[in-house]
Protein backbone atom coordinates (compact mmCIF):
# COMPACT_ATOMS: atom_id res chain seq x y z
CA UNK A 1 0.00 0.00 0.00
CA UNK A 2 3.00 2.33 0.06
CA UNK A 3 4.06 2.20 -3.60
CA UNK A 4 1.88 4.31 -5.89
CA UNK A 5 3.76 3.82 -9.13
CA UNK A 6 6.65 1.90 -10.59
CA UNK A 7 9.17 2.45 -13.34
CA UNK A 8 11.01 -0.18 -15.32
CA UNK A 9 14.16 -0.15 -17.40
CA UNK A 10 14.91 -1.85 -20.71
CA UNK A 11 11.56 -3.62 -20.87
CA UNK A 12 10.50 -4.80 -24.31
CA UNK A 13 6.87 -5.24 -25.32
CA UNK A 14 6.99 -8.89 -24.28
CA UNK A 15 8.26 -7.92 -20.83
CA UNK A 16 5.55 -5.30 -20.41
CA UNK A 17 2.90 -7.81 -21.49
CA UNK A 18 4.22 -10.36 -18.98
CA UNK A 19 4.24 -7.72 -16.25
CA UNK A 20 0.61 -6.88 -17.09
CA UNK A 21 -0.30 -10.54 -16.58
CA UNK A 22 1.63 -10.86 -13.30
CA UNK A 23 0.80 -7.53 -11.65
CA UNK A 24 -2.13 -5.23 -11.15
CA UNK A 25 -0.04 -2.10 -11.60
CA UNK A 26 1.14 -0.67 -14.91
CA UNK A 27 4.55 1.00 -14.89
CA UNK A 28 4.50 4.76 -15.36
CA UNK A 29 7.93 4.86 -17.00
CA UNK A 30 10.02 2.56 -19.19
CA UNK A 31 13.61 3.77 -19.46
CA UNK A 32 15.29 2.51 -22.65
CA UNK A 33 18.34 3.47 -24.71
CA UNK A 34 17.28 5.92 -27.44
CA UNK A 35 19.40 7.75 -30.00
CA UNK A 36 19.57 7.99 -33.80
CA UNK A 37 21.13 4.53 -34.09
CA UNK A 38 18.72 2.91 -31.62
CA UNK A 39 15.16 4.06 -32.19
CA UNK A 40 12.71 1.32 -31.09
CA UNK A 41 9.61 2.99 -32.52
CA UNK A 42 7.32 -0.01 -32.02
CA UNK A 43 8.18 0.00 -28.31
CA UNK A 44 7.68 3.78 -28.12
CA UNK A 45 4.25 3.42 -29.75
CA UNK A 46 3.31 0.56 -27.44
CA UNK A 47 4.24 2.57 -24.35
CA UNK A 48 2.35 5.63 -25.57
CA UNK A 49 -0.77 3.59 -26.27
CA UNK A 50 -0.73 2.40 -22.66
CA UNK A 51 0.15 5.73 -21.02
CA UNK A 52 3.66 4.55 -20.11
CA UNK A 53 6.19 7.35 -20.40
CA UNK A 54 9.05 6.34 -22.68
CA UNK A 55 12.26 7.76 -21.24
CA UNK A 56 15.34 7.65 -23.44
CA UNK A 57 18.82 7.40 -22.02
CA UNK A 58 22.18 7.55 -23.79
CA UNK A 59 20.98 10.10 -26.42
CA UNK A 60 24.54 10.54 -27.73
CA UNK A 61 25.09 6.81 -28.36
CA UNK A 62 27.97 6.72 -25.91
CA UNK A 63 29.64 9.47 -27.93
CA UNK A 64 29.42 7.74 -31.31
CA UNK A 65 26.74 10.13 -32.57
CA UNK A 66 29.06 13.09 -31.97
CA UNK A 67 31.34 12.05 -34.83
CA UNK A 68 28.76 10.85 -37.34
CA UNK A 69 29.06 12.92 -40.57
CA UNK A 70 25.31 13.49 -40.96
CA UNK A 71 24.95 14.69 -37.38
CA UNK A 72 27.98 16.96 -37.73
CA UNK A 73 26.49 18.39 -40.94
CA UNK A 74 23.17 19.11 -39.19
CA UNK A 75 25.00 20.68 -36.24
CA UNK A 76 26.74 23.08 -38.63
CA UNK A 77 23.46 23.83 -40.41
CA UNK A 78 21.72 24.78 -37.14
CA UNK A 79 24.74 26.38 -35.46
CA UNK A 80 24.59 23.84 -32.65
CA UNK A 81 26.75 21.01 -31.36
CA UNK A 82 26.19 17.40 -32.41
CA UNK A 83 25.08 16.68 -28.83
CA UNK A 84 22.45 19.41 -29.01
CA UNK A 85 21.18 18.01 -32.32
CA UNK A 86 20.77 14.52 -30.83
CA UNK A 87 19.07 15.77 -27.69
CA UNK A 88 16.74 18.09 -29.60
CA UNK A 89 15.86 15.30 -32.07
CA UNK A 90 14.94 13.02 -29.20
CA UNK A 91 12.77 15.69 -27.58
CA UNK A 92 11.07 16.48 -30.90
CA UNK A 93 10.24 12.79 -31.20
CA UNK A 94 8.36 13.14 -27.90
CA UNK A 95 10.90 11.28 -25.82
CA UNK A 96 11.74 12.24 -22.24
CA UNK A 97 15.49 12.55 -22.67
CA UNK A 98 18.21 12.14 -20.05
CA UNK A 99 21.70 13.02 -21.27
CA UNK A 100 24.58 12.23 -18.95
CA UNK A 101 27.63 14.35 -18.25
CA UNK A 102 29.96 15.07 -15.37
CA UNK A 103 31.27 18.33 -16.87
CA UNK A 104 29.43 21.53 -15.95
CA UNK A 105 29.94 23.10 -19.39
CA UNK A 106 28.48 20.03 -21.11
CA UNK A 107 25.49 19.97 -18.76
CA UNK A 108 24.83 23.63 -19.60
CA UNK A 109 25.27 22.94 -23.32
CA UNK A 110 22.86 20.00 -23.11
CA UNK A 111 20.20 22.29 -21.65
CA UNK A 112 20.37 24.74 -24.56
CA UNK A 113 18.11 22.81 -26.90
CA UNK A 114 14.85 24.72 -26.59
CA UNK A 115 15.74 27.73 -28.74
CA UNK A 116 15.58 25.91 -32.08
CA UNK A 117 13.55 23.30 -33.93
CA UNK A 118 14.92 20.71 -36.32
CA UNK A 119 13.06 20.79 -39.65
CA UNK A 120 10.95 17.73 -40.43
CA UNK A 121 13.20 16.73 -43.36
CA UNK A 122 16.20 16.75 -41.03
CA UNK A 123 14.30 14.82 -38.34
CA UNK A 124 13.63 12.17 -40.99
CA UNK A 125 17.34 11.98 -41.78
CA UNK A 126 18.04 11.27 -38.11
CA UNK A 127 15.10 8.87 -37.84
CA UNK A 128 16.51 6.94 -40.79
CA UNK A 129 19.84 6.31 -39.06
CA UNK A 130 18.41 3.54 -36.86
CA UNK A 131 20.47 0.37 -37.16
CA UNK A 132 20.02 -1.07 -33.66
CA UNK A 133 23.74 -1.04 -32.96
CA UNK A 134 23.39 -0.12 -29.29
CA UNK A 135 20.96 -2.60 -27.90
CA UNK A 136 21.75 -2.35 -24.21
CA UNK A 137 19.21 -4.89 -23.04
CA UNK A 138 19.44 -8.62 -23.22
CA UNK A 139 16.70 -9.95 -25.55
CA UNK A 140 16.63 -13.22 -23.59
CA UNK A 141 15.79 -11.34 -20.38
CA UNK A 142 12.50 -12.47 -18.83
CA UNK A 143 10.36 -10.94 -16.13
Amino acid sequence: GVCRSIGVSNFLISHLEQLKEDCEITPHVNQVEYHPFQRPQELVDYCRSRDIVFEGYCPLAKGEALTHPSIIQLAKKYGKTPAQICIRWSIQNGIVTIPKSTKAERIQENCKVFDFTIAEDDVEILNGMHDGRHVSWDPSFTV
